[in-house]
């Protein structure tokens, strides 16, 4: 038998992630390390297949910087909120379908 499942993933949980995973790998960040060789890009990836006409990179540019500025967490996702609402697709949360047996 074959189902099909959705998982939905939500904005706001993934900067909560992120949030969590700036503050553990920030140093990692300070000193020039690559992105993409932290856990730090994985999340940052989920929200660009989440927005248009922004890179993963950028999305990472803007919300470091509104980390550091705003490293109480509401007041992080808040402010994140906002900077991915206009890049955001409006369709919604994405869903991805897995195929389980």
């Amino acid at each position: 038998m074959l189902t099909l499942l959705k998982l939905v993933t939500d904005m706001d949980i993934i900067l909560e992630c992120l949030h969590e995973t700036y503050g553990m790998e920030g140093g990692l960040v300070l000193s020039g390390k690559n992105i993409h060789a932290t856990m730090i890009f994985p999340f940052v990836k989920m929200l660009e297949d989440q927005c248009e006409n922004i890179s993963a990179e950028e999305i990472h540019k803007r919300l470091w910087e509104l980390y550091l500025r705003n490293a109480e967490k509401d007041n992080f996702i808040r402010a994140a909120s906002l900077f991915l609402e206009p890049y955001h697709t409006g369709d919604g949360d994405k869903k991805q379908s897995i195929e389980t047996e």
